[in-house]
């Protein structure tokens, strides 16, 4: 989770505490991590979680850093989400006809 399930009342600068339910569970949200480096940043404000984002060994979280480099928004959320489900619609054609 970007947006931590558990925030501290310091993400109220960038999400609005009335946002952070619906904002937690997006898949925009969310972010593949190494298990040492996310539990060593798993509440902790979005520049020391991004700075581990842009050191990940996964590509995709390293983008979220680049693409969110100063604060991570609803903004940056739903862009995040509408390039993964661009993608996912991408990888996985389906023909139903």
């Amino acid at each position: 989770h970007v947006l931590p399930e558990n925030p501290p009342a310091a993400w109220e600068a960038s999400i609005a505490r009335e946002h952070w339910e619906m904002a937690v569970h997006r898949l925009g949200n969310l972010t593949l991590l190494e298990a040492a480096v996310n539990r060593r940043v798993a509440n902790a404000d979005y520049g020391a979680k991004c700075e581990a984002y842009r050191a990940s060994a996964y590509a995709l979280t390293q983008q979220l850093a680049q693409q969110a480099p100063d604060e991570w928004t609803l903004e940056h959320l739903q862009a995040r989400q509408a390039r993964m489900a661009q993608r996912a619609v991408h990888l996985w054609r389906a023909d139903f006809a």
